[in-house]
């Protein structure tokens, strides 16, 4: 026998045995591994912030989303928002804790516009709407008619009371907004980002339309972009603290959605007052805040950035106001053509910037020019000089330009193509599809630098060749007081050449700010996925920087991409500041450890690691692979056995514990059976059935059955449980209903009971007869005797035949039911003595001379047959189901209902809607009690196995109306199993066991009918599983021959 040794006496051996390592190796080591440890250790850092804030992105993006679909779906509660508060109560709880939301609304075709503001979504938004600290929520409400729109916003503090209300006119139009206008019910529609409606907020919307709304309705969420971005740059925190980051979210042309480098387009030059007359002041003061217009895509001149208007001409209208105080409010989120008509409607009251030409001076009188820009075409090699050298080419231009009409008539042969935004039609020049594209020379030369479009010129056009189109920029401004503009032309003509140098430095210069991502390597990203999600080094103007792209696969409105850059060398600097003094220190220390070498502990590691892969495999239950462990430590070789030993005992008692469960099912199954022969051997046939035909759905390769198969044994062993277990809930249900063979059926046959009243009625007839006659007997009197006792006879026969059920009641059947049940008979005995204690109880609920306590009115004369208060019986306590069950069953309105006509005018059957309830309700039970059983993890999915065989692929089924989708192949074999044994079942006493071809023409139709499903009923035909059945469990007698080519669908 090979000696052991403790661990003790191993280590000591080994270290005595280690040998000294060179400490110049070691040092260099360190360092080498240090470096790379803390470059790859700083890029992982950033790397999971990149992840981290993209994730927080995308995941906004489908919370957003959701809700607002969760907003359209309550379409009866929103839709009558003047008649109460529900929907106020339902957008303030959706904006309670989100403070990016600013506000939540919905909006009718009509016009009616009713809106929740969320006074904490922004810091200093409350003076902006005229509301106080104090105030929480503003509600605004604008009401359309013929004439104006009437807007009233009511202040409300955190309790909703009321602080005030004010009315005033309005120009907002609800139906005119991009995101009423683009909102459908098929998905969420989200806007470009645009500015608010009043408060000058930059924000995207959110918006639905209500799907079947009588008042056309959309509902939205607004959602602050700088709040968004707020987010973003905290996210950042931990690199900004250190790195000088940036970060961008834009779209695939690489325009900007939100950056961190919003500020610098804020930056104006120092501005001096203008110096006005007392009546130019008043005139100021008395006027109200002007509307102005922004486009969002023409920079560098009039853009928005996250909807934030920026630009040349933009800031050109801040210094106005600085310089008047006349205030602006910008209107953006709308095309060109739009603000133009929005103008024209005197929605817009300044429109800029207009081009000097014909169609623009019928907008009004033009003002004193705000700059001047020569016109320019982008082409690919040709040089340019005049538009007559375009003639026969097909040249692209921004649509709804004023000076298309112009070229269009004095240059008829240049086939003008109207594009929706420039970069566009940059990318068909480069694809041929265009020859050229016409604009500005700014703007061209700006998208193209940009965008890195390479390969296209920009030529500056002949101003003689434009003809009646000038050079020159202004505003429009028809509907303002004319005192008004013409101090507002005095700011412009009053601009310094400091004041305008400042703005071509800002908007023309190097690095001046656009609306598009400053490096060429983040567009590249978005074409060239191996760029993206990973830290990746590029060069700008020979700097070296560190990029990451993620993909914001937005939920439902397409994809937009997030990264961050940081100049390299911060980024190496950081990471390697302390790699030196901890290289160094670990150097000293290596030395003093050298004897504790890592090699000479594998003797004891090596084991250890094998042992606990051995504890793996216990852990997993995979017993039978558990090996020992060589080893010659003594201790180890013990602790390799003892596992050893323990997987074969848990393999034992684990075979031992399936086989216990199993055998417990089985006997649960057996004694539903027995309970009952109305049931007989369902609960041990299903079982069979279903497991021939999961084996024979594994091998197949047809439809949507090609991809099931069970995994493993655990698999097939839960849906063989769930088979045994799938009636379990049978056991609760009362005996005299799962048996009930004739409708007046209860814990007895009350047949026998309307027998006696028959009896009663023919004795009655022969005694009236007798004491009529005298001992010579009248023929006639005779006859008629007979003829009375033959009719009630006969209509006892009718009875009898409707109480057994077994043809459809027609509305004639029914209607003679009801006429036999109003003949009457008298009663002689008191119906309400020898009663039981519930009896007495529910008598007294329901009879009110009983419950007064009034003696028997007796003789009485009742009817034949009759419905009576006491027949019906009402649930001991409400019936209500578990939220989590998903149970979707209509609960009668009573716990039984034994009513004679009631009964007897069922139409098919002998089960009454209440009976067929406590028949359904079998599988509530089975639901209640296999998901209170702890089934280990491979057996999770028994309960729901088991409880879906009464489903069906359209829906209508039981318990939880599931459709064909929701429905797992496992959950569809159960259910065609459950319907094909309880068809065949001859030992039913209450039906004749049906042949196989009369079942197969049943479940045909049933396939027909959506009942069950088609891929696993034609498996079930091609491979014959339902012949093997037939040999094993049904009578000769019901199987006949079949061709499956007639049941075949």
């Amino acid at each position: 026998m090979k000696r052991r040794f403790t661990i003790k006496v191993t280590v000591i051996s080994l270290f005595i045995l280690t040998t000294c390592i060179t400490a110049s190796v070691a040092i260099s080591l360190q360092y080498y591994f240090s470096r790379q440890q803390a470059l790859h250790t700083a890029l992982e850092k950033y790397q999971g912030i990149s992840h981290s804030i993209g994730n927080e992105v995308r995941e906004f993006d489908e919370f957003v989303t959701n809700l607002t679909k969760v907003l359209a779906s309550l379409e009866q509660e929103l839709e009558q928002f003047e008649h109460n508060h529900i929907a106020r109560n339902a957008f303030a709880q959706l904006m309670e804790n989100s403070p990016m939301f600013y506000s939540v609304y919905i909006a009718r075709k009509n016009g009616h516009f009713y809106q929740l503001i969320n006074l904490d979504s922004v810091e200093g938004l409350r003076p902006r709407i005229g509301a106080q600290t104090q105030d929480r929520w503003a509600l605004v409400e604008i009401k359309k008619d013929q004439q104006t729109n009437t807007k009233v916003t009511s202040y409300y503090s955190d309790a909703f009371e009321l602080r005030d209300s004010v009315i005033e006119r309005s120009k907002f139009n609800a139906v005119e907004r991009p995101w009423f206008v683009g909102a459908n019910h098929a998905q969420v529609y989200k806007t470009d980002p645009y500015l608010f409606h009043n408060v000058q907020l930059n924000g995207q919307t959110y918006a639905s339309r209500i799907k079947n709304s009588k008042y056309g309705s959309v509902v939205g969420i607004d959602v602050v972009v700088a709040s968004l971005a707020h987010e973003v740059k905290a996210g950042l925190g931990p690199v900004q603290t250190h790195l000088p980051a940036q970060f961008f979210i834009y779209d695939q042309t690489g325009t900007l959605k939100a950056s961190s480098h919003e500020d610098k387009y804020s930056l104006l030059p120092g501005v001096s007052p203008l110096e006005l007359t007392p009546e130019q002041h008043a005139l100021i003061n008395a006027s109200d805040t002007l509307e102005v217009s922004n486009q969002t895509d023409w920079p560098p001149l009039d853009f928005a950035v996250s909807g934030k208007p920026t630009g040349y001409f933009i800031d050109v209208m801040r210094i106005i106001s600085l310089k008047t105080g006349i205030q602006f409010k910008f209107i953006n989120g709308l095309s060109w053509l739009e603000m133009v008509q929005a103008y024209k409607d005197g929605d817009i009251e300044v429109l800029f910037p207009v081009a000097y030409n014909a169609t623009s001076r019928g907008l009004g009188e033009l003002s004193t020019p705000l700059a001047h820009f020569d016109f320019a075409v982008a082409v690919s090699n040709t040089r340019i000089k005049t538009l007559s050298e375009l003639k026969g080419k097909k040249v692209g231009i921004l649509k709804g330009w004023s000076i298309v009409e112009e070229i269009r008539r004095e240059q008829p042969s240049i086939e003008l193509v109207e594009l929706d935004d420039i970069y566009t039609g940059l990318i068909q020049i480069e694809d041929g599809q265009l020859d050229g594209v016409i604009d500005l020379a700014v703007i061209l030369q700006s998208k193209i630098d940009r965008h890195f479009i390479e390969g296209l010129k920009v030529h500056r056009i002949d101003s003689a060749s434009l003809l009646q189109v000038q050079n020159s920029f202004h505003f429009v401004a028809k509907s303002i007081d004319p005192k008004l503009a013409e101090i507002m032309n005095l700011a412009v003509k009053s601009l310094t050449p400091s004041e305008i140098h400042f703005l071509e430095n800002k908007w023309f210069g190097s690095g001046s700010p656009n609306s598009v991502v400053p490096y060429k390597f983040l567009i590249d990203a978005t074409k060239d996925p191996s760029l993206r999600n990973q830290l990746s080094k590029f060069n700008v103007d020979g700097v070296p920087y560190f990029g990451f792209v993620q993909q914001l696969n937005l939920y439902e409105d397409g994809t937009e991409y997030l990264s961050i850059t940081i100049p390299a060398e911060s980024l190496l600097k950081v990471a390697l500041s302390n790699v030196m003094t901890v290289t160094l220190g670990s150097a000293a220390i290596l030395l003093l450890l050298i004897p504790l070498s890592h090699v000479f502990s594998n003797p004891i590691v090596k084991p250890i690691h094998a042992l606990i892969a051995q504890t793996v495999k216990v852990r997993e239950r995979k017993y039978s692979s558990v090996e020992l462990v060589p080893t010659v430590i003594k201790e180890l070789d013990e602790l390799s056995v003892s596992i050893q030993t323990t997987a074969d005992e848990l393999s034992r008692y684990e075979q031992q514990q399936q086989e216990f469960v199993d055998s417990f099912i089985k006997l649960i199954a057996q004694a539903i059976d027995d309970k009952s022969p109305y049931t007989a051997g369902h609960c041990n046939r299903v079982p069979e059935l279903a497991i021939m035909l999961a084996n024979e759905a594994e091998k197949s390769a047809r439809g949507s059955l090609a991809q099931f198969e069970f995994v493993n044994d655990a698999q097939r062993r839960e849906f063989k449980i769930a088979a045994w277990l799938h009636d379990c809930g049978k056991i609760t249900t009362p005996e005299h209903i799962v048996d009930k063979g004739s409708k007046l059926e209860v814990n007895y046959n009350r047949i026998h009971e309307i027998r006696t009243r028959f009896e009663v009625m023919i004795r009655d007839q022969i005694i009236a007869f007798y004491q009529q006659q005298s001992p010579q007997l009248n023929p006639d009197m005779d006859s008629q005797l007979q003829a009375n006792i033959e009719a009630l006879k006969h209509e006892f026969s009718l009875v009898a035949k409707a109480n057994v059920g077994g043809e459809m009641m027609d509305d004639e059947a029914i209607e003679r039911i009801q006429q036999i049940a109003q003949k009457t008979w008298v009663r002689y005995l008191d119906n309400r003595i020898g009663l039981s204690p519930e009896e007495e109880r529910h008598y007294s609920e329901t009879d009110l001379a009983y419950a007064q306590s009034k003696p028997a009115n007796t003789p009485a004369i009742e009817p034949l047959l009759a419905d009576k208060p006491e027949h019906c019986i009402a649930h001991p306590q409400k019936v209500e189901f578990d939220p989590n069950f998903a149970i979707k069953m209509e609960v009668p309105e009573y716990l039984a209902n034994r009513g004679e006509i009631y009964n007897l005018c069922i139409r098919k059957g002998t089960l009454t809607e209440e009976d067929r309830f406590k028949i359904n309700e079998h599988i509530i039970s089975t639901i209640k009690m296999l998901e209170a059983m702890p089934f280990p993890e491979e057996l999770s999915k028994v309960p729901r196995y088991a409880s879906t065989h009464h489903e069906t692929m359209k829906g209508t089924g039981y318990p939880r109306k599931l459709k064909g989708e929701e429905l797992s192949i496992p959950e569809r074999i159960m259910a065609l199993s459950d319907v094909f044994e309880a068809l065949t079942a001859a030992d039913r006493p209450y039906k004749k066991a049906k042949t196989l071809s009369e079942s197969l023409k049943i479940m045909k139709f049933m396939v027909l009918d959506e009942h069950l499903d088609k891929e696993v009923y034609r498996l079930f035909l091609h491979s014959k599983i339902y012949l093997d059945y037939a040999q094993q469990y049904l009578t000769p007698e019901q199987i006949d021959d079949v061709d499956i080519e007639d049941y075949w669908v």
